[in-house]
């Protein structure tokens, strides 16, 4: 009995660009740190692959092992780590960021605030909701009504709330999985 491939015939040289692909791929991985590559979806062999590359110091065995590192990649959910590399290396994470402060910032009352925070907990689901009403009410509470005859300690405790807030955000998108 003869079985039929659904997948289309790739040339070689189409299978070579896959390859350089993927080793590419290997390569920005090795080039991770190690908490970054906790929140990537990566199968077992290839953890331990990566972890075997940094105590590789010879250029050409590096070239090697990236090669090592690409076929592990292919046997695992290429897509699916592509992804995950995308959404770490994202260069507007900052400014989502950035943006939630400013609108939480922006509200009258906490109560207004709360589609901000819902849509932040939405977006990092392991955040603790009480924690940032928290940091929602302080942030309120300190905000200015009259910046320019504020007095230095009012605009210092606004800045300070401010900061946990925004730490607080960074602290999310530092720790949340990507799978």
């Amino acid at each position: 009995m003869t079985e039929y491939n659904d997948d289309p015939y790739t040339s070689k040289s189409e299978q070579k660009r896959d390859d350089l692909a993927l080793q590419e791929l290997g390569q920005s991985l090795m080039a991770l740190k190690q908490t970054e590559l906790d929140r990537l979806p990566l199968s077992d062999g290839l953890k331990k692959g990566l972890e075997e590359a940094r105590r590789i110091t010879s250029n050409e065995a590096r070239r090697r092992h990236s090669l090592y590192i690409g076929r592990l990649v292919r046997e695992s959910n290429s897509e699916q780590i592509v992804q995950a590399l995308e959404a770490l290396q994202d260069p507007f994470r900052q400014q989502r960021l950035t943006n939630w402060v400013e609108q939480i910032v922006g509200c009258e009352q906490p109560r207004e605030a709360d589609a901000t925070v819902q849509q932040i907990l939405d977006f990092f689901p392991h955040g603790d909701r009480q924690q940032m009403r928290n940091l929602t009410r302080n942030a309120l509470k300190a905000r200015l009504a009259d910046p320019a005859n504020a007095s230095p300690g009012e605009k210092e405790k606004f800045k300070r709330e401010r900061r946990k807030l925004m730490n607080y955000l960074n602290q999310l998108d530092k720790t949340v999985p990507l799978f």
